[in-house]
This record gives structure tokens, C-alpha cells and sequence, in this order.
């Protein structure tokens, strides 16, 4: 890419920003999706696009913004991950009192029972 403060701005220049707007545009249309996995996916593709354009960018306010964009997607593709594992263990925390409680109400019925036969 030019030099963003320079007024030379080539072909070349033109559909490169052309290429990266499309793929912004399908990027963004998959992160407003309500689906996960497209929210995902395009969280994968956003990363491998910045990543591949990361390198190549000469302007440092730009360089800024693309690694802001980078450090965003990481953590909201790091939080979809951990509430699978949050879910993981709400799940087994809940059957594991449910249970307990069950037991307990089971223990509670069978003193119950056994005092009144007395």
C-alpha cells in the first residue's frame, strides 16, 4: 500500500482497497449474524485477513487500528470459547446438586417413614 499522505495513488492502490473493503463488508455481515458459528467464522476470517495485511501497511495509524481490530476479535472469540466451558461446568454443578438434593429428600422420606412405623 502508499503512504497514506502522499497523492500518489496508483491502480494498483485502488483495488487493493477495493479487495479489502469487500472482504470488511463480508466480515461484517457475518459478525452481525445471530448465528455462533457465522459470528466465529467470520471472527477466523477477520483474524487471517489482518493478519495477512498486518505486515504490509505502512501507515501507523493504520497499523493501530488493525491490531486494535486484532486484539478485539481475539478476546470475543477467547469469550465464546470460555462460556462453552462455563456452560460445561454450570451443567455439572447443577446435576450434581440436583442429585445431592434428590438424595437428601430420599434420606428426609425414609427417617420420615421409619419414625412414623414406630
Amino acid at each position: 500500500m502508499t503512504n497514506v499522505n502522499s497523492n500518489d495513488v496508483t491502480f494498483n492502490d485502488i483495488l487493493q482497497y477495493e479487495i479489502i473493503k469487500k472482504t470488511y463488508q463480508n466480515i461484517i455481515t457475518k459478525l452481525n449474524s445471530r448465528n455462533l458459528k457465522s459470528l466465529k467464522e467470520g471472527l477466523r476470517e477477520l483474524l487471517n485477513f489482518v493478519r495477512d495485511i498486518k505486515n504490509n501497511i505502512l501507515d501507523k495509524r493504520l497499523r493501530r487500528m488493525i491490531q486494535y481490530q486484532q486484539k478485539l476479535a481475539k478476546r470475543l472469540l477467547l469469550i465464546i470459547n470460555i462460556r462453552y466451558v462455563i456452560f460445561f461446568i454450570y451443567k455439572v454443578l447443577v446435576n450434581t446438586l440436583v442429585s445431592r438434593l434428590y438424595k437428601s429428600i430420599r434420606t428426609l422420606l425414609e427417617e420420615v417413614s421409619n419414625v412414623i412405623r414406630y
